[in-house]
């Protein structure tokens, strides 16, 4: 006998375990992006969150057995347990590692690339902050860990400002060389106040006239502060998604430190405290790291794939996968093949829907990604335990191998999905 059933409590129930995997999942994000390996991350990611799925799933079916059946509740509950694990947080997160691995490669080459401008402060000021003259060493040394393909720009500034370095590609290690050896020279030619506000106001005049405004990062070292209109000065780099990450010296310029402060995170930068000029170095060596995109499967594509279709697909499609093993799971966790075939094929749309809130809400920038999130986790996690009402669940079968294996020494009711049960001995 075929029957459509639905436990209302599980749907609820599993609204509240993706909650709880998504607000999970965000204290990932925010603690180890940058320092754990995007692979690692994105496994921990999905695996605790198809944990806390199955976990509430399988607690409303013990509240309420709807849909597996009094007989599993009093019998074979235990054995629901011992699957939890192994069938959401390790098979889940094992995929998910393998699916970010893939969605992490390139395999399109680049149609546009990075671009960083380093604003360097050259005022008068810097004399006695920087002595031995390490700023621009230090910005030699970030331009040679810089990639190829990468756009450079360096702009110096005091009372006025100098494009010391115009936006350049940089193709091989001969114009790396070229660049590192200009800024190798502007030493000893500090003087002047500090105008950060007619900095800010060059560097986008100057992406703007090489039409790379898109995809690019602004580097700006400081030690002093200047008047600026933020909301005026920041407007259009948050309108083009561009970062600014400051670095600065607090033991000097408490003010300034606030100043470079506010505009790293009016803009999404980071902002880097220094105490010595020596340590400028180490600053710009992380910054250079932050620059580096790293695609993950829960994050917007800011690189050369921004508007990739490929990358739009693999996104997509791994959801799908995603969405469709944990389906899977929650019939192995109930040891059910109906409930499985419901519970994957759910899986499968709930995948599919979650994937497609992601790449629209990425693409088209209008909802922050924490809110996309959410959205996300609670379509895959409400979705497939709809399809019960789909997919009829069929009642009065025979008791499945994983339970027969745990009857096998001794006469065990078996539950038969209906209710009921029988003494029948099983011997495998």
């Amino acid at each position: 006998m075929r029957q459509r059933r639905i436990n209302l409590l599980m749907v609820l129930c599993s609204l509240v375990g993706g909650g709880i995997g998504f607000a999970v999942g965000e204290v990932l994000l925010a603690s180890f992006s940058g320092e754990w390996p995007t692979w690692l991350l994105m496994g921990l990611y999905f695996g605790q969150y198809a944990l806390f799925v199955g976990l509430m799933c399988l607690v409303a079916e013990m509240i309420s057995p709807r849909l597996n059946g009094s007989g599993w509740k009093q019998r074979y509950v235990g054995a629901s347990w011992k699957m939890l694990v192994p069938s959401t947080f390790l098979l889940i997160g094992v995929v998910a590692m393998l699916l970010q691995f893939a969605y992490g490669s390139t395999f399109q080459s680049a149609s546009s690339s990075n671009n960083i401008v380093m604003l360097l402060d050259t005022s008068g000021s810097m004399n006695r902050s920087d002595p031995d003259s390490r700023l621009f060493p230090a910005a030699a040394d970030m331009v040679q860990k810089m990639e190829d393909g990468t756009n450079v720009a360096v702009i110096s500034f005091n009372d006025s400002t100098e494009v010391v370095q115009p936006l350049t590609q940089i193709n091989g290690q001969a114009v790396k060389d070229q660049v590192v050896q200009k800024l190798r020279e502007q030493t000893g030619m500090n003087g002047g106040g500090t105008d950060i506000d007619k900095a800010l106001q060059t560097a986008l005049d100057h992406l703007q006239a090489s039409q790379k405004l898109a995809n690019s990062t602004v580097v700006l070292m400081s030690d002093g502060y200047s008047r600026v209109d933020l909301d005026r000065a920041l407007a259009p780099y948050k309108q083009a998604n561009v970062v600014i990450h400051t670095v600065g010296m607090s033991a000097i310029d408490a003010d300034g430190t606030q100043l470079l402060q506010q505009i790293s995170s009016a803009t999404g930068g980071t902002y880097f405290d220094v105490a010595h000029a020596d340590q400028i170095t180490g600053a710009f060596g992380q910054i250079i790291e932050l620059t580096r995109h790293e695609r993950t499967l829960v994050s917007p594509r800011s690189d050369a794939t921004e508007s990739s279709t490929l990358y739009a697909i693999l996104r997509v499609v791994s959801l799908i996968v995603i969405g469709t093993l944990l389906g899977l799971a929650l019939g192995l966790i109930f040891d059910n093949r109906h409930l499985a075939k419901s519970f994957t094929i759910g899986g499968v749309v709930s995948g599919l829907l979650a994937g497609l809130v992601l790449e629209a809400g990425f693409i088209g920038g209008d909802l922050p990604a924490m809110l996309l999130h959410l959205l996300a986790a609670l379509l895959l996690a409400v979705v497939l335990t709809l399809f019960t009402l789909l997919i009829p669940v069929t009642i009065g079968t025979e008791p499945s191998s994983f339970q027969r294996r745990l009857s096998r020494s001794k006469a065990l009711p078996v539950h038969t999905g209906d209710g009921k049960a029988n003494s029948k001995r099983f011997d495998l």
